[in-house]
């Protein structure tokens, strides 16, 4: 990616950002959030694709369809279950709710047990965090 286009894509996404908080009735972090979190704000930055040439409601249609596609309903009981593995793991290491969830999307730990549901709810709160911990630390390396 040549120095034009890596320049523009910050400005893209500042537009972008805006663009969603007006949208959404939402703040410009929480429109960062939205962005940042959708897998389409990797591909900003491929020289292939050259996303960068959209406008910025081609770009807001394309991420609330990369979203929609991810999006798949949850049960209320799976939902407050991987809630309280969340806020576990970020007791146990002393970290924020954000950083832990930041940290279990980029691992793929929040699939995991969203996922295994049937099995890790059964377990309890030690062994769930040491088992998360392994898989995360397993992702990592």
């Amino acid at each position: 990616m040549g120095v034009y286009e890596e320049n523009i894509v910050p400005i893209k996404i500042s537009h972008l950002a805006e663009f969603v908080a007006k949208q959404k009735r939402i703040s410009l972090d929480d429109a960062l959030v939205y962005i940042f979190v959708n897998p389409m704000y990797k591909k900003l930055y491929d020289e292939n694709s050259k996303w960068w040439y959209l406008s910025t409601e081609a770009l807001y249609e394309t991420f609330e369809r990369s979203r929609k596609q991810q999006e798949r309903p949850v049960a209320k009981e799976v939902f407050e279950f991987y809630t309280y593995c969340l806020e576990k793991y970020a007791k146990a290491f002393k970290s924020s709710g954000i950083s832990t969830w930041v940290l279990f999307k980029e691992t793929g730990a929040d699939e995991y047990v969203l996922s295994n549901y049937d099995l890790l709810h059964t377990q309890g709160t030690e062994y769930l965090v040491e088992d998360l911990h392994r898989f995360i630390t397993k992702r990592k390396s």
